[in-house]
């Protein structure tokens, strides 16, 4: 008991104590969230775009949509290539509404939407922190 309130005892190393902590948490509610949202897939996600995995790559949650026609590589230098990534990086938040990605928001968890082609080319991925699920858009009407 003692040796613990010696370690405690000193401010760094009760943040590295508090940091391991949040990385088990985040870990652990990562591992949760990929079971349940795998266990949905493959889904739909836009015309012939479909939600095919999610994996872990360090403290992001990442889910892969593959387009089974379009070309990574013509996409990103066709014009409104900034225009689409632009919007698919607002559309992320919709994933802040699914119950499996709920218990991330007090995490430091990641969520991603990596975009890839047939080949596995990537078209581009866009993130967001979980824990910006728990405040609204900063372009959201405001609530009467």
């Amino acid at each position: 008991m003692k040796v613990l309130r010696a370690f405690a005892a000193t401010p760094a190393t009760a943040l590295v104590v508090l940091a391991l902590a949040g990385c088990a948490d985040t870990q652990a509610s990562l591992q949760e969230a990929r079971t349940k949202v795998a266990a949905t897939l493959p889904a739909p996600y836009f015309e012939d775009l479909v939600t095919e995995s999610v994996a872990i790559e360090g403290d992001r949650l990442v889910l892969l949509v593959r387009s089974p026609k379009g070309s990574a590589a013509r996409t990103r230098e066709a014009p409104g290539f900034d225009t689409l990534k632009e919007s698919e990086q607002v559309a992320l938040r919709e994933l802040c509404t699914q119950p499996a990605i709920k218990p991330l928001v007090d995490t430091d968890a990641i969520l991603v939407r990596r975009f890839v082609d047939r080949h596995d080319a990537v078209f581009f991925d866009v993130e967001l922190p979980a824990r910006a699920c728990a405040a609204p858009p900063t372009d959201a009407p405001a609530q009467p």
